[in-house]
């Protein structure tokens, strides 16, 4: 169905719009705060004043793609059903178990998440599968249906089964499912091998947990989403992001709420691979600075890496290990900073510091007139000029700058700071954290952060882009159309997909590959039906296969591509080889001689991408930013030793061709693009704003 279509992401302070006509390429772009008790309140409202303002129904929408922090907010604020675990007996406490690792070596109160379940509802079951697949001892159903009584007399509400070895046998798994809908049918049940069927026994019960534990919470929500927007007329497809960049439908998204853990934040790693191939680049670095968080990603060779797993609901925000390991496909990139509701603080040693706790949409920062009165990242920009009190969205909030000025005066206070100080720091704090987390990030995959350049999106991201770049050394930053909303944005670019595991662990050499031929056709198989069902045409669904390959005696994997039709042995040479290349490419050094070990077996199933066109213009060389110019008013920057009269421009009056020297800002209805002093920005074919960096 092709007309109009719209990407809506739910974020933890604003809620983004953006309206595709896929007729004519023009995006329209809205956002509102997020309401707090229910996002779908605010989502709802939002959708319906975006319609109006363009002139459309809600009933003439094709498609709806959704992406939303529920699931994350959910883990964290720890919000979900009461749920309970059925596991193997002598298996109980595996969940506080985990790997017996340290993250922190040298922390004497070092603290993890505590489990999702609590011990009086983990419950041990009589069975007994061996890791070749053997029952060893039979399923007692009897015991399932009696747990399942007792556990939905004592209020719970969902159930997760996590038997030993499940991935490699699921008949115990899918006969206790049996038992419990005889005994309690209303319970909502989770199974390991169908959430995650691979090796490893606390990562694949904390995933089944985390999935069961949001799994009503979920299916509430969407359904009463899908009736709100039936009232309203929209009878459209109906997609949710999901953490790996592909999209699924809601029944898919009922039966694995976790793969939406980092819907949101992946539409800006998909967008940023959308704008990379527009510029004719294959590397860039994603910064998304919203409301709440910033994060970063990277781009390479067009698109985005997958990882295989990610961590909810850290102690530590930035100490791997420290949080609940989820093993569900995710879009790689990293939280690397506060956003503008972060909040800044004096510590105990008097020190000037910001977040991780957020004013959110509600009370907002203190020049949100809320009620808020800390002061944040948003409080600071506006009293350092970068921010038009007038203007911010597009003058349908105005800011209350006396507000800010006293919140910053309140903290400035405690460290001796006057209120310009104060907002200098907290600005300054920001941006060096952002760049020294993204340092990190960059080379610990291997990448030199100066030979990449930075698209900045988010509603906070292009006013921090000119700092952290100058941080970094990028040669330049690139704010693109839509800036605000990018993300939002990325969902249109997305096709329908699943991406599918499953353990079948061997030595290369002796591997059963009649079985892992067979395992290909399965899910390849299941994943065709699903994508039908959601309305692709079987003719344009696609298959990528790949393995998880390491070196025996190694603890981590490598994804390896695997080739197309029936596998035998003749595949092992060409994955051998594969899996050399791949590795000498992230290590720079090869161990010859040692076994090569498959662990896991994957295919992603997807459907066309949907694309998007936007419109592109010729570049007039003569192009003029004076006809753009909108006035002039005081910004603060270290460079001219304080306050100086900058020109400010219109975003929207900017032609393809126009270049400006900074110190400048640049206006549009969602963002505010701030150019440092001696920056040069020139606004290439497709409207981008491309910054080069001064690094005087």
């Amino acid at each position: 169905m092709r007309g109009f279509r719209v990407g809506l992401d739910i974020g933890g302070t604003f809620t983004d719009f953006v309206l595709l006509n896929d007729t004519t390429g023009e995006i329209r772009l809205h956002k509102v705060l997020t309401t707090t008790p229910d996002p779908a309140e605010g989502a709802l409202r939002g959708l319906v004043e975006l319609c109006r303002l363009a002139g459309v129904d809600v009933g003439d929408l094709s498609t709806l793609v959704h992406g939303t922090t529920l699931v994350t907010n959910a883990i964290i604020e720890r919000t979900g059903a009461p749920t309970a675990l059925l596991t193997t007996r002598g298996f109980r406490d595996i969940l506080e178990m985990g790997k017996e690792q340290r993250y922190d070596i040298y922390d004497l109160f070092l603290r993890f998440p505590p489990p999702l379940v609590p011990r009086r509802w983990r419950v041990e079951i009589d069975e007994r599968i061996s890791r070749d697949g053997e029952v060893l001892t039979p399923l007692d159903r009897g015991q399932v249906r009696a747990a399942a009584r007792r556990l939905a007399a004592q209020g719970v509400a969902s159930l997760a089964v996590s038997l030993l070895h499940a991935y490699k046998n699921p008949a115990h798994e899918q006969a206790a499912l049996a038992a419990v809908r005889e005994a309690v049918p209303e319970l909502s049940v989770s199974l390991s091998s169908d959430v995650v069927p691979e090796i490893r026994e606390w990562e694949r019960t904390c995933t089944t947990v985390c999935n069961a534990y949001v799994q009503p919470l979920v299916d509430r929500y969407l359904g009463r989403l899908e009736a709100a927007l039936g009232e309203r007329g929209f009878a459209g497809r109906f997609y949710l992001m999901q953490s790996s960049g592909g999209t699924a439908t809601p029944d898919t998204a009922r039966r694995f709420p976790i793969r939406l853990l980092e819907s949101g934040p992946a539409g800006g790693a998909l967008v940023t691979a959308f704008f990379a191939e527009r510029l004719g680049r294959r590397d860039l670095a994603a910064f998304d600075m919203g409301g709440t968080t910033a994060k970063m990603c990277l781009v390479r060779d067009g698109r985005p890496e997958i990882a295989p797993m990610i961590e909810a609901a850290r102690v530590h925000r930035f100490k791997r290990g420290s949080g609940l390991p989820v093993k569900a496909p995710v879009v790689d990139m990293m939280e690397i900073g506060a956003g503008g509701g972060s909040v800044a603080w004096i510590d105990r040693l008097g020190l000037l510091k910001v977040g991780p706790h957020s004013a959110g949409a509600s009370p907002g920062p203190a020049c949100y007139g809320l009620g808020g009165a800390e002061p944040t990242v948003t409080d600071a920009c506006l009293v350092l000029g970068y921010f038009d009190p007038e203007y911010f969205l597009g003058g349908t909030m105005p800011l209350h700058r006396r507000a800010a000025e006293e919140a910053l005066e309140q903290v400035g206070a405690r460290a001796g700071l006057d209120r310009v100080a104060a907002a200098w720091g907290i600005h300054q704090i920001v941006s060096e954290n952002m760049a020294a987390a993204a340092r990190v990030y960059m080379i610990e995959r291997g990448q030199d952060p100066r030979r990449y350049a930075m698209l900045a999106f988010g509603g906070a991201g292009p006013a921090h882009a000119s700092r952290v770049a100058r941080i970094l050394r990028l040669r330049e930053f690139i704010v693109p159309p839509a800036s605000g909303a990018a993300s939002a944005l990325g969902f249109l670019v997305t096709p329908i997909s699943f991406d599918f595991v499953h353990s079948l662990p061997g030595p290369l050499e002796s591997l059963d590959w009649d079985a892992v031929d067979a395992l290909y056709r399965a899910m390849e198989g299941r994943g065709r039906a699903m994508l039908t069902d959601a309305g692709v045409d079987p003719a344009e669904v696609l298959s990528v296969r790949r393995a998880e390959m390491r070196l025996a005696g190694q603890f981590h994997d490598i994804a390896v591509p695997v080739p197309d039709g029936r596998l035998g042995a003749q595949a092992a040479p060409g994955l051998a080889e594969r899996f050399e290349s791949e590795y000498r490419r992230l290590y720079g050094i090869y161990l010859p001689g040692r076994q090569i070990q498959v662990l896991n077996w994957r295919v992603l199933v997807t459907g066309p991408s949907p694309g998007v066109r936007l419109a592109a213009a010729s570049v007039d060389r003569g192009a003029c930013a004076v006809h753009a110019l909108r006035g002039r008013r005081p910004a603060y920057f270290p460079e001219t030793e304080g306050f100086a009269e900058v020109p400010v421009y219109d975003r929207y009056r900017l032609r393809p061709g126009a270049r400006l020297t900074g110190p400048a800002i640049v206006e549009e209805r969602e963002a505010t693009t701030v150019v440092g002093p001696g920056d040069a920005l020139e606004v290439d074919a497709h409207h981008n704003l491309v910054v080069a960096v001064s690094q005087a």
